[in-house]
């Protein structure tokens, strides 16, 4: 049975870049999305208490709407030093972030043992639907280049026919890119930062081991050249906090 899927697997790719020639579409804008990162202050809580308290605060019409705690797995001894996990805020739009963050003022974790750097913002665009009916599970991050005589878009829609190989192959993990649009450093060393972030554990795992084990979503052909490069992945345990509607 895993062999007829991988085979369908192969034949719709080898398909799947002769359409999106003719059906490349723009970038959409994407969820607006506020980052800090922060260490807790009290000897008294571990992260899991931390999650826990924070699922039980009151979340009114200013707050975000969907917010995810991220600990730190695999990421570099630096990040580990300095930080005890990722917060992650989303919004529809800069305008509902600004109106939203000034309304309800700016101690939003105040209730939580938690001290946090400058907060930045980026732009994140699901590239394929986002199957987000969990509530931990594990993702992975890369920073990314774009290559010379690439574009944003181009990336964006060959990641688009990549998520379909892998769909096809019986992964559905949800894959993210994210661009810096507020905040931190004024010239970043990259373009935009590449997530998967499956629906468990086990499928954000087995992405990694189906590269690892040579598998390859798009065929590669003599006059294809890469249209990015990217740096080795981190690893987070995400955990969502809130949702606005759930």
């Amino acid at each position: 049975m895993k062999r007829i899927r991988l085979l369908t697997a192969f034949f719709a790719l080898c398909l799947s870049p002769l359409v999106a020639q003719g059906q490349e579409i723009e970038m959409p804008p994407g969820a607006v999305v506020r980052i800090t990162n922060c260490t807790i202050t009290s000897d008294r809580f571990t992260f899991d208490e931390l999650v826990e308290r924070a699922r039980q605060l009151e979340f009114d019409e200013n707050a975000p709407n969907s917010v995810f705690f991220r600990r730190p797995i695999y990421t570099a001894q630096q990040y580990q030093e300095n930080y005890d996990l990722q917060i992650a805020a989303y919004y529809s739009s800069v305008t509902e972030m600004v109106q939203r963050r000034v309304a309800g003022g700016d101690d939003s974790y105040g209730r939580l043992p938690l001290s946090c750097g400058a907060p930045t913002v980026i732009r994140t665009v699901n590239v394929n639907p986002n199957n987000s009916d969990w509530d931990l599970t594990a993702m992975t991050t890369r920073r990314c280049s774009v290559n010379p005589d690439s574009s944003m878009r181009g990336i964006y829609n060959r990641l688009r026919a990549a998520t379909e190989g892998f769909s096809a192959a019986g992964n559905d993990a949800l894959v993210q890119m994210s661009r810096p649009l507020l905040g931190g450093d004024l010239v970043p060393d990259f373009d935009f930062v590449l997530a998967t972030v499956g629906s468990t554990v086990q499928e954000t795992t087995e992405r990694i081991d189906m590269f690892r084990e040579g598998f390859r979503p798009i065929p590669r052909t003599t006059d294809t050249s890469p249209s990015f490069s990217c740096g080795r992945n981190s690893m987070w345990a995400t955990n969502r906090i809130y949702t606005a509607d759930q």
